[in-house]
């Protein structure tokens, strides 16, 4: 019995480093975008912490810088970062930085992004390269982690404006105009 109980205790100890990692965002956080702490996050209201952009409207396939950044003298170890439609769809575009890596959230790679190491940081900054037609408009989310008891979770940019093309094909304007004109023409001769 008592060895039985050594190695529950190992067990149980071994989960309770695993709850947790410095090296970036655990899978379970995709949803909500909260880290796997044993703790609430703070108060959104009260974030030293902002994303910024610099484009808040998008055409297919524009590259817009996005910064998470402190604005206050607080820093953060650890970030999870995700664009979003007005659905909730996680939208695809993001490019590795030094010291990130991909979270797949979705069925696409690089959907969101997260650290792989903890150190203090000011800022980090990613490009992001909208969809080539239309999403809707989409909001940049962040988390932002200043240690294992303290962290912010799903800091919003200002919404990019969608002014990507549908993605209806150019041939069929072509041939709704031919349409249009055509049944014109039948009016038009009746007279």
């Amino acid at each position: 019995m008592e060895v039985l109980s050594r190695h529950l205790f190992l067990l149980f100890s071994c989960c309770y480093f695993v709850y947790g990692t410095s090296k970036g965002a655990l899978k379970d956080s995709c949803d909500s975008m909260v880290p796997v702490h044993s703790v609430q996050a703070q108060n959104i209201n009260t974030a030293p912490f902002e994303v910024t952009l610099d484009k808040t409207s998008y055409n297919g396939s524009d590259v817009i810088a996005v910064t998470l950044v402190q604005t206050s003298t607080n820093q953060f170890k650890g970030f999870l970062i995700q664009a979003r439609n007005q659905d909730g769809t996680k939208i695809p575009g993001f490019e590795l930085i030094q010291n990130s890596t991909f979270l797949q959230c979705s069925n696409n790679l690089n959907d969101a992004v997260t650290h792989t190491e903890p150190s203090p940081k000011d800022s980090v900054t990613f490009n992001f390269t909208a969809p080539v037609t239309s999403r809707g408009n989409i909001t940049i989310f962040a988390t932002a982690v200043e240690n294992k008891d303290t962290f912010w979770v799903k800091i919003q940019s200002e919404t990019i404006v969608d002014m990507a093309p549908t993605g209806a094909s150019p041939a069929i304007l072509p041939n709704v105009v031919a349409v249009i004109v055509a049944g014109v023409c039948l009016n038009l001769s009746k007279y």
